[in-house]
C-alpha cells in the first residue's frame, strides 16, 4: 500500500487513516489493539442505530482505503475470519486463544479497535453498556 499518496488525499477522515494502517501491519500475522488518536467522522443522518452507522461508514470506509472486501457482521459473538473489533461503548476484557501459545488477556475501552485474525479463539467478559461493532476483512489474497 502507498501509504505516502493515501496521507496526501486531501479530506480523508483520519480515523479511517488510522485503521487502515492498523490492519495493513497486523493483518494475517497477530492480534492487535488500537488506540486511536482521532475519532470517525460519521456524517450526520447515516441512517440507523449508532452502531450501525459506524460499522457501515468504516466498512465502506476501509473498503475504499484499502481495495479489500470489508463487511458488517451482527451477532453477539465475533464470526470467523480477520475480525476487527470496535469498541463503541462501555469496556471488555478479551482472552484470546491461539493453538500452542498461552492466552491473552486484552482489554478494550470505548472507542478502541482489537484485530483478531483467524486461529485466535476469543472470549469476552462486558461492561454492563459494552457495545462491539465487528467487521469482517477479507484481504487481497482471499
Amino acid at each position: 500500500m502507498n501509504w505516502e499518496r493515501l496521507s496526501e488525499r486531501p479530506g480523508m477522515d483520519p480515523y479511517l487513516q488510522e485503521l487502515a494502517l492498523f490492519l495493513d501491519a497486523h493483518f494475517a500475522r497477530t492480534f492487535g489493539l488500537l488506540w486511536p488518536e482521532n475519532d470517525p467522522a460519521v456524517p450526520r443522518g447515516a441512517g440507523g442505530p449508532p452502531d450501525t452507522a459506524l460499522a457501515g461508514y468504516v466498512a465502506a470506509g476501509l473498503t475504499s482505503v484499502l481495495g479489500w472486501k470489508v463487511e458488517h457482521a451482527t451477532g453477539a459473538r465475533p464470526p470467523s475470519g480477520h475480525v476487527l473489533v470496535i469498541q463503541s461503548a462501555g469496556s471488555s476484557r478479551w482472552t484470546l486463544r491461539s493453538l500452542g501459545d498461552p492466552p491473552a488477556e486484552v482489554p478494550t475501552l470505548s472507542g478502541e479497535a482489537l484485530y483478531v485474525p483467524p486461529g485466535y479463539r476469543c472470549s469476552a467478559v462486558h461492561s454492563d453498556d459494552a457495545r462491539h461493532v465487528f467487521l469482517v476483512v477479507t484481504g487481497p489474497e482471499e
